[in-house]
């Protein structure tokens, strides 16, 4: 929420004639704000529970697309 009220802040003190610092500013957290959301598009949750003596092997790799 502090996100969004600084770059709605930073967005209206960019108009034109400004100090570009602020348009910069503004850019960047767009720009934050994309990556959060397209980085909580891609999380997987997956809960299973483990009987005593099991074990769980977790790979990071990826399946080539084809």
């Amino acid at each position: 929420m502090l996100q969004r009220l600084l770059e709605l802040g930073a967005r209206r003190r960019g108009r034109p004639g400004a100090h570009p610092a602020w348009i910069a500013f503004s850019f960047g957290a767009f720009l934050l704000r994309r990556y959060k959301h397209r980085a909580r598009r891609q999380e997987v949750v997956l809960r299973e529970e483990l009987r005593p003596g099991e074990t769980i092997l977790v790979s990071h790799l990826t399946a080539p697309r084809g």
